[in-house]
């Protein structure tokens, strides 16, 4: 099966797409839909907010931190992360991200799927719908 060809892209962060999800600024630099395998977001963590632990069975992410301090638990282990800090999680593999600092904690998210995306998920509206699922959030019980 033939992929659809790819466009070049030369964008900002200010004319990227904001998605707020539980509490974190997600502003899409690279959408999925622009690209076969990967994904760049710039993450804003506001102080003390603490991302739930959860793994991705479809990417693997690294960070690069650009402001604040926070703690990443990667498998049960803790690290603390500053400016210039760079993280690697592998697929299926527990994490989450904790801003422990006096400001905001923002990184840089690259997303790669080696094995391509969700076929239920191929933009990022139809990822952020179906987190939205997955946390019960927009549901009534």
């Amino acid at each position: 099966m033939r992929k659809e060809k790819k466009e070049p892209m030369i964008s900002t962060t200010e004319q990227s797409k904001v998605t707020n999800f539980l509490g974190v600024a997600y502003s899409v630099l690279l959408p999925r839909e622009r690209s076969e395998c990967v994904e760049i977001l710039l993450e804003r963590f506001p102080k003390g907010l603490a991302f739930p632990v959860h793994q991705h069975k479809e990417c693997e992410q690294t960070y690069l931190v650009l402001e604040g301090e926070g703690e990443v638990s990667i498998a049960g282990e803790v690290r603390r992360v500053v400016k210039g800090g760079v993280v690697y999680i592998p697929r299926f593999t527990d994490h989450c991200v904790r801003n422990v600092g006096e400001s905001e904690l923002v990184y840089v998210v690259v997303e790669t799927y080696p094995d391509g995306y969700l076929p239920n998920e191929p933009t990022w509206d139809a990822h952020i719908a179906a987190l939205n699922k997955h946390y019960g959030i927009g549901t009534e019980a």
